[in-house]
């Protein structure tokens, strides 16, 4: 077989001598691809060890779009600080302070940074905390099911699973902004429908709820309604189960009831946003499963996860960011100020944000209570932008960066990155590489760069 990324870039794939477990690589179409990634020599040519070859595979480079390095079982807790770069490259940081010219903060990913100012596009401050209303499974007995389905479903060590067809569903008091979170799996092909702002009436007749599908033809997100029409599709996502070799999914749903905005993540990543713009947003508070399943096809959900869903991190970030030649720090309540934020410092377990505004004589001191997201002066007119057309890497504890050369040394990699340089990464906290989907603009590096990796 041969395809893959020929960019005349040594691409960063790991060996996967100390990391068990099942890679997959993606071509151009719909092809792929699964076994176990073993290496990459410089020339781009990838080595797989397939499960039905007796022999490792050579693969050239033309055509590959994608490589998902499998599944970890690391764990990594959300952040409260994101970092986000003039390239656009975002990555979860715990920061650690900011004088005049660096920002010292701490990845999961790329170990301590210290990062030049100028290379700075913001700092999300206000990702706040998840509130939790539920997690489970734990019991059969906190479920109800619909029309004396109950014996289809059951809980074993922490899993709901059903053996055949039925509903199961749950009040969760969903709050008007919220978020449900679980992983799905399946023996065969899924035939699975998640209802979610439930009023939890399953007598037949036309309710207001959202329902989320998924079987052999894809996934599509609709509306139920009771005016005239009964159904309204908010979106059709062309997913399969073909492209979860695993037979896993975790799959998660965020609303914002009043101005009926929806977000899907699958895999913890983003697959779109979409908007409901049907009269009456679904009340409900309640949410479903349904499988439609034989004996011999049985699925499981696990880690289900609700959440109050605190949106203004995303609305703050969705805001204009004003004079660009200048920084500015909104507010938790998105209230702007224009200036110069002087200093971040740590003082009793307490990070306090020195910003001189422009209308004030004196700097003030602001708590991270009180901060959301703080914008950079941009650089200055003269440096240009040049066409990124590389690749982009995806860390396992979240945010992605742009990659342009790497090599790899047992479970070190070493990558270089258009503005930080070189860095050595462990191969455990890479999730996959993609080809770009589209050119980006990345500056020209900047020598003032100071940086440590450990």
């Amino acid at each position: 077989m041969t395809g893959m990324l020929n960019f005349n870039l040594s691409l960063c794939f790991l060996s996967i001598a100390t990391f068990v477990g099942a890679a997959e690589i993606s071509f151009s179409g719909k092809n792929k691809i699964s076994g176990e990634l073993m290496a990459m020599d410089p020339d781009g040519t990838v080595t797989l060890n397939a499960p039905y070859s007796t022999e490792p595979i050579k693969i050239n480079p033309d055509g590959i779009q994608k490589i998902d390095f499998g599944k970890s079982d690391i764990k990594y807790e959300l952040l409260e600080q994101n970092l986000t770069l003039i390239n656009g490259d975002s990555l979860p940081v715990e920061i650690r302070s900011l004088d005049d010219k660096v920002l010292k903060v701490h990845s999961p990913s790329m170990g301590e940074m210290n990062i030049s100012r100028e290379l700075i596009n913001s700092l999300e401050v206000g990702i706040f905390s998840k509130k939790l209303i539920y997690k489970g499974p734990n019991e059969i007995g906190e479920w109800s099911n619909a029309k004396d389905q109950a014996t289809e479903w059951a809980v074993d060590d922490n899993l709901l699973v059903s053996q055949g067809s039925g509903t199961i569903y749950r009040d969760m008091k969903l709050p008007d902004n919220y978020s449900v979170r679980f992983k799905l799996k399946w023996e065969n092909v899924p035939n699975f429908k998640f209802t979610f702002g439930d009023p939890m009436d399953f007598k037949g007749a036309s309710v207001n709820r959202y329902y989320f599908q998924f079987n052999r033809a894809g996934m599509q997100i609709r509306r139920e309604s009771t005016g005239n029409q009964r159904y309204f599709p908010i979106a059709q996502i062309a997913r399969t189960p073909q492209e979860f070799a695993a037979k896993e999914l975790w799959i998660e749903v965020r609303v914002n009831r009043k101005n009926g905005r929806i977000e899907l993540y699958l895999d913890d990543r983003l697959q779109d946003k979409y908007t409901d713009n049907y009269p009456n947003t679904p009340s409900g508070t309640g949410i479903s499963f349904h499988a439609e399943a034989a004996e011999d096809n049985p699925l499981s959900i696990t880690n289900i996860e609700i959440s109050q869903w605190d949106d203004r991190a995303d609305r703050h970030r969705a805001e204009e960011r004003g004079n660009l030649k200048e920084d500015a720090v909104i507010g938790s309540n998105g209230e702007r100020f224009g200036g110069r934020i002087l200093s971040i410092t740590n003082v009793s377990d307490r990070r306090i944000y020195r910003f001189k505004s422009n209308f004030q004589a004196e700097a003030m001191d602001l708590p991270d209570s009180e901060v959301s997201t703080i914008y950079f002066a941009t650089a200055a007119q003269d440096k240009k932008l040049e066409e990124f057309k590389g690749l982009s890497l995806f860390f396992r504890g979240g945010g992605s960066c742009q990659v342009t050369k790497c090599s790899f040394n047992g479970d070190k990699v070493n990558i270089f990155h258009p503005l930080l340089g070189e860095i050595q990464l462990n191969r455990s906290v890479v999730s996959h590489l993609e080809r770009n989907a589209s050119a980006k603009p990345i500056p020209p590096k900047v020598d003032k760069l100071q940086k440590t990796i450990r």
